[in-house]
């Protein structure tokens, strides 16, 4: 039930029970009710809510009054509209349905359904609309979809629907819910219509049409119109007279919507219809007045049906008159749009062909033949069908159209001489479609450079069409251009490079196939004037122009004659360079007779390529020529790519020696393997190097062909295998490795497909022949110089081992004595390649080897030539251990071949060490170890080497690291640091093991010194990971073990070093030594060498060895080796205690600027002995003694306290026994007095002491958690008593406090209490004063807020700490902080009777300080958890404080001079002053009157924001709670507020402290009456509506507590800002602003309001809006009604005079104006007597019927205010006395 009808329900009748009686009747009907609801409130009832509804709605639409009487009254009760005869039943139809109408708008209205229901209840329902009965008995609203179904079944439904826009606009009472209703509910039936018959067509098409009719048109009517039209017209033909009346409506409205929205529409509607021939005239027109609809066009001229209207629009607009600017705009924004539908072209273009061939040269002429040009540029193709229909269609003689054709290109010369615009015409026609035109142009523009007289511009422009022209492929223009050599020839020579490349692109091409007569034309330029004049250019003409042409091919035949005939007839180009004695050549070849003209041209390309390589032999550029021809075997045109291969590889054939193989280089890098994929083979008759004839053949045959191309490159891979070795190579020559990378280029090209058996076995017999013997060597090369994996290279891989097999074979055959171990430890490297075949491979050759091993040796295969300059560092085997090394291997082969990583295991197991092995296998073993190391040495390329050292890493040897040194140096003075060369650096350094402890350990060893090198080079900056992790292992595996005394010194002093140095290296450093360090002796010496120098006479150290490691600042080294030591754990030595308390005592009288590092190192070096005095027994004793010292000698003392107590924590503490606590006791009793002493005497100031005391109480509070948990409180209190509970127990507390701070902030507040049990405890061991006393003096939160918690220094026992973490200093600081003020807010709960009101006080001015630090102080860090813990706090202290207290407190520390402070004590203020109780806010007065100056001095001098707005707060709560005295002080504040409200700075703050002083102050604020007045308007205009709300609260204020004192200024403020309100917002104003206009009404002077409303009448009826017009009555007819008679009597002329020009203004303004004139009125007669109104009523006829024209509007306004004045004083007889003064101008007008 809604919430009306529930309230209805309560109103049912009484008589329900007796009335219902539904056994007899039906439920009745209503809008409101179910009908069982509906039977309980009878028709009184009924009638009474629709009176009611009708008078709220009245308020709203005045109209709706005039039915009251036929549809309200008590006639209308009683009416029962069957009774009724027919002409009273459609009269009331008739008033109901306007009615029905006025009420439209309010549909949604709580009033309006009453009205309905009585509508319904009393008249019944029509049966058209019985389907609505469903939904109503369901409660449910109707849905759109369930009334357009019933429209498609019931035609009345739809016939009224689409009826009720039409008759509202008729009758001028439309509305937005009408028109959506009518667009959403008329668009879905006529969608889901399946087809619209011509009856349905004939009632909704008018009803569509009607809203674009409608005068004064209305956008949204005609938007949804549009829409309808469009669905409409996908629905059904229209018939074109229909349509052309459909499109001139729509146009005709137009000019009220988008364009855009326009041509959307009338697009959407003519796309389904049939196409118009031509738009109306009218609707022609009416797209002209249409703003940017050329723009609109455009851009649909991409849709589809675009051509429905640019067909008929077009045309329309060519017939119309292309005189009109608009309509050419049009045009010819239309035909320049680049997907413009070309039948629209088509037939634009008929069209204006047609003006153009039969009019005469008019304007209209000119304007056609302009837009035809933009055809002709635009749409060449439409352009000439056009004029080919109309030659053939149209009887148009073809000369006349030729004659357009021309002329349209080439403008007419308006006189003889030449003008911008003529040369501008003659280079657009340059680039028309038309050859013709652009041949003629051509023509006529060499003919205008031969005439004086043009300008650069022109020059400039006509030199740019015809260099252009060069690329022209028409016969007729590149004859036209060349026709005028002298003219030609200076633009060509001007830009001779982009004349040449135009020349390349259109001749040599991939693709071109130019015509021979247009290649003659072009060379014949070329080479009879371009090329005489510009000579420097001969060599780009030849290379891009003449080279591509000269190959002889059947394709190419006559082409290639062309060129040579040119080249023979002109010497220009003839005597270039390259083919110097070619022309000659090829002419004698070409006279020769020959039957077979593809031998003939064979035998002439081999002739003149010869002849070309030799010439570019010859030359003196030969390098220029070599990169030409290197390029050209790159270029895209297949002739001359082949041409360019024949001439390389004749010139290979010329060339020798480097030259020959630098060539050879650089011609393999241009063949691309992936280009040789699927090739063909050679030929078997290729393998004779004599028959050549084959390649040629080829070339000549199918020169465009890939396999012509891969046979001629395998041709020259052919070549260059038999290039031979270079010879008298030395060192430093580098042919030998250029020729041997060529080589590998060619094997690899030899053997990369199997598709070309002839080609590979040709290849590499010619190789293997060239080689000789040293192919062995060179196939060695192949499979050791790459580990990669990639499969084209593991093949070569495969290939060379197969070859290598082969070459071993052929030597069994051969009793030659060569030892082939130079081989073996490139085998051994194959031996470990992933792939199987290849491990076999290499496993025959080892077998190979192991037969010829059998033989005696007469030479060494390769010695002292194939690891060239480092042979010298070989080791070889003789014969019979490398026999037996080889039958080792022999016999494991099976293995060896199934695991390629069983190499290394051989030779774990046959060359490691055993102590059982004899001397004889034990060199033997070290020989063939010395032997495969030595090689890797001697290996060039890593990946061998890294091969060669992972198959020996498992044997230990001291060997490998002495002979592995040349690589260990290269190594280290590499640069490079690849990944390959790491893991050969990791292997290599896996040599230095504890084998070689005794080579590092002679007193001058190289391998020590390398070694000491290695380690500083790994551990620097930026060193592999790796490596260290190998040199660290060896070292903690044995290495450091087996070194001397002098040695171990030596590395630790490095890596102390290193680790200091490098931060990088600090971590891996100390690591290291952590596992090292462990001998006594070892860490005594490291000890004494790094003690700081001391001036104190003490006993020499003991002797150390001399080290070169020694500096001069040791403390850093010291700080790491003294870490080291506290990482592990130290043996139990007293000499070791003897000298690291030595050290201390050094450390401690040493003297450095990094006073940080020797605290730190302090503290390390306690720790450590610590470590090492953990089994010595004599804690108790060293305590005692050092207690009575203390007494003895206490200054001695004071300089070891530190240490003594630390020591005392970490080892004394923990002990829970009675005798350990007694020494720590006494201890206490006898030390701490001394530090005390002494701190006091160094820090006078109690803050000074507190932070000089933090790091020694730090020694006892760090300690807390290793105390018995019994113990703790009495040691700290015992440990407060000794300090001084005065000075110290702050501190203590804090410190405590420090120590759960991190566990604190995260618990709850049971576990929070239990978590400060021990400072707690400690502190009400105190006094009650002395406890609130340190809590709440300022020093103490000065103490906290000035950094006590900040961490210097590291405790001295780290591991004592709970925060020792990675957490960031300042996060630890701000937990800290937040600990100790929750900390304080429970110890405040025991404090409360006992504080003192100046305590209090600063207590809570130093939680306001912090809760307000965010915005204080700390603007940029987070500490917002801080600030809660400060608000929870303070709001506890507050809970003990007395509400006097609070505002003496407030007054203190609004006194202090704080900002921060301040501003928190006045958001304390303005927060809790409403609580104060009255008696106790009254007895604070004095108080207020003090803190209320103090704002004002904070206002009056410069303070930040924030404090200014919590200055306003608080006043505002001041002044809400004002009590008597404190008057006079807000008053003077008003200046202060004006000040800041007058300088928009805090104005919102400002304006809420005003708003309550109007009604508390009263007439003191009359002063400053003016100034308010006049600010609070002025921020209402502004409409910040932040303030609004307390500005209006001020006005109000004003006019409650001072309304006499409000003048004509101030009263004409507020009506022009009401007024101008109104029309801002278009509605009646804001809630507060018509509260403050009642007020206005109301409370203002009569006499003062009055007279200033006529006066803004007479100032602004010039320019009056009607939003104006309606508010400045609605204010006169409040004041009209709370204003006195006399005053009104007083001005009842003026007023009158005003009613009467309102009444002529509300004529032309409308209904809702005059009717509110009317009302005002209305109330200025209720006020009158009857002698006042008789002359005032008869003044009011005598403007309507007897002054000036007869105007009916005037007499209307007359009748309505009569009516109005009647109906109001219907109970009265006043206006029946003047009815029978006005009846009879009505009977006259009859």
């Amino acid at each position: 039930m809604s919430s009306l009808a529930a309230q209805l329900a309560q109103n049912a009748s009484l008589n329900a029970a007796l009335l219902v009686d539904r056994s007899r009747r039906k439920q009745a009907e209503s809008y409101l009710f179910t009908g069982r609801e509906a039977d309980q409130h009878d028709l009184e009832s009924i009638h009474a809510l629709g009176v009611n509804g009708l008078l709220q709605l009245a308020l709203l639409n005045p109209e709706l009054r005039k039915y009251e009487d036929q549809l309200f009254s008590e006639y209308a009760k009683a009416t029962d509209r069957t009774l009724l005869p027919l002409e009273a039943n459609v009269e009331l139809d008739v008033g109901i349905a306007a009615f029905l109408g006025l009420l439209g708008p309010y549909v949604m209205e709580a009033p309006t359904g009453k009205v309905l229901e009585w509508l319904v209840r009393r008249f019944r329902q029509n049966s058209t609309w019985s389907f609505l009965l469903p939904f109503k008995s369901a409660a449910q609203n109707l849905p759109r979809m369930s009334l357009v179904t019933e429209m498609l079944r019931n035609t009345d439904v739809s016939r009224f629907v689409a009826a009720l826009l039409p008759s509202a606009l008729k009758e001028k009472r439309s509305h937005r819910v009408l028109l959506a209703f009518n667009a959403a509910c008329l668009h879905d039936f006529i969608s889901r219509s399946k087809a619209l018959d011509e009856g349905t067509v004939a009632y909704l098409l008018p009803a569509l049409l009607e809203p674009l009719q409608t005068e004064p048109p209305m956008k949204d009517a005609i938007l949804g119109s549009y829409v309808l039209l469009a669905a409409l017209s996908q629905k059904c033909r229209i018939a074109p007279a229909a349509l052309s009346a459909i499109l001139n409506a729509m146009t005709t409205c137009a000019e009220n919507v988008l364009p855009q929205q326009y041509v959307n529409a009338i697009l959407s509607v003519c796309e389904p219809q049939d196409e118009l021939e031509v738009f109306s005239k009218a609707t022609l027109k009416a797209i002209l007045r249409i703003p940017n609809i050329e723009q609109e066009l455009r851009n649909a001229s991409i849709w589809i049906g675009a051509e429905k209207i640019l067909n008929p629009l077009i045309p329309g607009l060519l017939l119309r008159s292309l005189d009109e600017d608009k309509a050419v705009s049009i045009i010819d924004s239309l035909l320049a749009t680049p997907k413009i539908p070309q039948i629209v072209v088509r037939r634009s273009s008929l069209q204006l062909i047609r003006s153009v061939v039969s009019t005469d040269a008019t304007s209209e002429a000119t304007t056609a033949r302009r837009l035809l040009v933009v055809i002709q540029q635009r749409h060449p193709n439409t352009f000439q069908e056009s004029m080919d229909t109309i030659v053939k269609e149209e009887d148009v003689e073809q000369e006349i159209v030729d004659q357009l054709r021309i002329s349209l290109t080439v403008v007419e010369k308006i006189d003889q001489s030449s003008s911008r615009g003529d040369n501008i015409d003659m280079v657009l026609a340059s680039t028309n479609a038309d050859p013709k035109v652009r041949a003629t142009a051509a023509t006529d523009l060499l003919g205008r450079l031969l005439q004086s007289g043009l300008s650069s511009e022109d020059t400039q422009s006509i030199h740019s069409a015809l260099l252009a022209r060069v690329q022209d492929t028409n016969q007729n223009v590149i004859d036209a251009l060349y026709s005028q050599p002298s003219a030609i020839l200076p633009i060509l020579s001007n830009d001779a490079e982009t004349y040449i490349n135009y020349l390349s692109t259109i001749l040599t091409a991939p693709g071109s196939k130019p015509k021979r007569s247009f290649l003659r034309s072009h060379l014949t330029f070329l080479a009879t004037h371009f090329s005489p004049a510009n000579k420097p250019r001969i060599d780009d003409v030849f290379q891009k122009v003449i080279f591509p042409f000269l190959l002889f091919s059947k394709p190419r035949q006559h082409s290639a004659e062309v060129v040579w005939d040119t080249l023979a007839a002109q010497k220009s180009l003839g005597d270039h360079e390259w083919i110097v004695g070619c022309t000659s050549l090829v002419a004698e070849e070409r006279a020769k007779e020959t039957a077979d003209a593809v031998e003939k041209m064979n035998t002439i390309n081999a002739a003149f390529s010869s002849r070309i390589a030799r010439n570019i032999l010859k030359s003196n550029h030969y390098q220029a020529h070599l990169e030409a021809l290197i390029a050209k075997l790159k270029d895209g045109n297949p002739h001359t790519r082949v041409l360019g291969y024949l001439i390389a590889r004749a010139l290979l054939t010329e060339l020798s020696g480097e030259h020959q193989v630098e060539a050879g280089h650089r011609i393999l890098d241009m063949i691309n393997v992936a280009e040789l994929d699927g090739m063909e083979d050679l030929p078997q008759e290729s393998e004779n190097s004599d028959n050549e004839g084959a390649f040629f053949k080829v070339v000549v045959t199918k020169p465009s062909s890939r396999s012509t191309l891969q046979r001629l490159q395998l041709a020259i891979v052919a070549l260059l295998s038999s290039i031979p070795r270079p010879t008298g190579i030395v060192p430093s020559d580098k042919r030998g490795s250029r020729y041997v990378e060529l080589i590998r280029k060619v094997y690899k090209l030899a053997n990369v497909s199997n598709s070309v058996p002839v080609f590979t076995t040709s290849v590499l017999r010619s190789l293997f022949i060239n080689l000789k013997s040293d192919a062995l060597a060179f196939l060695a090369g192949i499979w050791t110089s790459s580990l990669d994996t990639d499969e084209n290279l593991d093949n070569l891989r495969t290939v060379a081992l197969h070859h290598a097999a082969a070459f071993l074979q052929a030597h069994l055959q051969e009793d030659d004595g060569v030892d082939f171990q130079t081989i073996l430890p490139s085998l051994l490297v194959a031996l470990q390649s992933p792939n199987v075949d290849q491990r076999n491979i290499t496993l025959t050759c080892i077998s190979t080897l192991c037969h010829l091993a059998e033989r005696k040796f007469t030479k060494v295969y390769g010695f002292d030539a194939i690891y060239g300059k480092s042979d010298n560092q070989l080791q070889y085997l003789d014969r019979d251990d490398l026999k037996t090394y080889l039958d080792a291997l022999t016999e494991r082969k099976d293995h060896i071949a199934h695991e390629a990583e069983y190499i290394k295991v051989f030779h774990q197991e046959h060359l490691g060490r055993n102590k059982i092995d004899k001397k004889k296998i034990a060199e033997y073993k070290h020989r063939v170890l010395c032997f495969i190391v030595s090689h890797v040495n001697a290996f060039a390329l890593p990946p061998a080497q890294i091969s060669l050292l992972r198959s020996i890493e498992a044997i230990s040897d001291s060997a490998k690291a002495e002979i592995l040194l040349p690589t260990i140096k290269s190594l280290l003075a590499s640069k490079k640091r690849d990944a390959m060369l790491r893991d050969l650096t990791d292997l290599v350094m896996s040599c230095f093991d504890a084998s070689v402890a005794k080579d590092l350990n002679e007193e001058k060893s190289t391998v020590w010194d390398v070694y000491i090198s290695v380690v500083r080079f790994h551990f620097a900056p930026n060193a592999p990971l790796s490596s260290q992790k190998i040199i660290a292992r060896f070292l903690e595996h044995g290495l450091f073990s087996a070194l001397s005394i002098e040695r171990k010194i030596s590395l630790c002093n490095l890596l102390l070093e290193l680790g200091t140095q490098h931060a990088d290296a600090y971590t891996t450093c100390k690591q290291l030594l952590v596992h090292l360090v462990e001998d006594v002796p070892l860490i005594i010496h490291i000890l004494g060498s790094l003690q700081p120098t001391s001036d104190v006479n003490t006993q020499p150290a003991t002797k150390r060895a001399k080290t070169t490691y020694a500096s001069e600042n040791t403390l850093p080294r010291l700080g790491l080796f003294v870490e080291v030591l506290g990482a592990r754990s130290l043996p139990g030595s007293l000499d070791l205690i003897s000298n690291l308390l030595e050290t201390l005592n050094r450390v401690l009288q040493s003297v450095t600027a990094a006073q940080t590092d020797v605290n730190y190192v302090e503290q390390l070096l306690m720790s450590a002995i610590e470590n090492a005095a953990t089994k010595v027994k004599t804690f108790h004793q060293a305590l005692l003694l050092m207690a009575n010292l203390a007494r003895l000698a206490p200054d001695s003392v004071l300089h070891h306290v530190m240490p003594v107590f630390t020591f005392m924590g970490s080892n004394v503490f923990h002990r829970d026994d009675t005798y350990s606590f007694k020494v720590v006791q006494q201890t206490v009793d006898s030390i701490v007095p001394v530090m005390v002493a002494s701190l006091k005497r160094s820090h006078s100031q109690t803050l000074d002491l507190y932070i000089g005391s933090r790091d020694f109480l730090r020694v006892f509070t760090d300690a807390a958690n290793h105390i018995p948990r019994h113990r703790r409180t009495n040691f700290f209190a015992h440990l407060v008593d000794v300090l001084g509970s005065e000075d110290f127990l702050a501190p203590v507390c804090m410190l405590l406090v420090e120590k759960v701070a991190n566990r604190v902030i995260k618990q709850d507040p049971g576990e929070i209490q239990a978590s400060f049990s021990l400072p707690t405890s400690v502190l009400h061991h105190t006094s009650p004063s002395l406890q609130i006393r340190k809590l709440s003096t300022r020093r103490f939160w000065k103490f906290h807020r000035k950094g006590f918690f900040t961490m210097s220094t590291p405790p001295l026992t780290q591991s004592l700490r709970e925060d020792a973490s990675n957490t960031p200093p300042s996060m630890l600081l701000r937990r800290r902080s937040q600990a100790l003020i929750i900390f304080v807010g429970n110890a405040l709960k025991s404090l409360g009777s006992t504080a003192s009101k100046e305590e209090l006080s600063n207590l809570v001015a130093a939680l306001i300080s912090l809760a307000a630090l965010q915005v204080g102080t700390n603007p940029d860090r987070n500490v917002d958890e801080i600030c809660l813990a400060a608000h929870t706090c303070l709001n506890k202290a507050l809970g003990i404080m007395a509400a006097s207290d609070f505002i003496n407190g407030v007054l203190s520390m609004m006194e202090s001079g704080d900002e921060l402070v301040q501003s928190g004590a006045l958001d304390l203020l303005s927060e809790r002053l409403s609580q104060v109780t009255e008696k106790t806010r009254q007895t604070a007065v004095p108080t207020i009157v003090k803190i209320i100056n103090l704002i004002r001095g904070l206002l009056t001098s410069r303070i930040n924001e924030s404090l200014t707005r919590a200055a306003y707060k608080a006043l505002r709560s001041i002044g809400l709670s004002m009590c008597l005295g404190e008057e006079s002080s807000l008053t003077e504040a008003i200046p202060l507020i004006l000040v800041s409200i007058r300088g928009r700075t805090a104005t919102a703050a400002a304006l809420s402290a005003l708003s309550p002083l109007p009604t508390k102050l009263g007439p003191r604020i009359i002063p400053h009456f003016r100034d308010i007045v006049t600010e609070t308007v002025a921020i209402i205009r502004e409409d910040a509506s932040a303030v609004t709300e307390d500005a209006y609260s001020v006005l109000h204020g004003l006019l409650t507590s001072i309304p006499t004192f409000w003048g004509a200024r101030e009263v004409t403020q507020i009506v022009t800002l009401h007024m101008d309100h109104c029309v801002s917002t278009s509605n009646a104003g804001s809630p507060a602003m018509l509260s403050l206009v009642k007020a206005l009404a109301e409370r203002a002077p009569s006499n003062v309001l009055l007279p200033a409303l006529i006066d803004l009448w007479t100032s602004f009826t010039a320019s009056l809006r009607i939003e104006r017009f309606v508010a400045y009555f609605d204010i006169l007819a409040r004041t009209l009604r709370s204003s006195a008679r006399t005053a009104i009597l007083e001005h009842l002329r003026s007023l009158f005079k005003v009613f009467l020009e309102a009444f002529d203004l509300a004529q032309a303004s409308g209904s809702d104006s005059e009717s509110r004139a009317i009302l005002a009125f209305q109330e200025l007669v209720v006020k009158l007597n009857e002698a006042a109104f008789r002359p005032l009523f008869r003044r009011l006829y005598d403007w309507a019927f007897v002054n000036g024209p007869d105007d009916s509007s005037k007499k209307i306004t007359f009748c309505r205010t009569y009516t109005a004045l009647l109906d109001f004083f219907k109970a009265s007889d006043l206006m029946s006395l003047h009815r029978f003064s006005v009846l009879p101008e009505f009977k006259s007008r009859d």
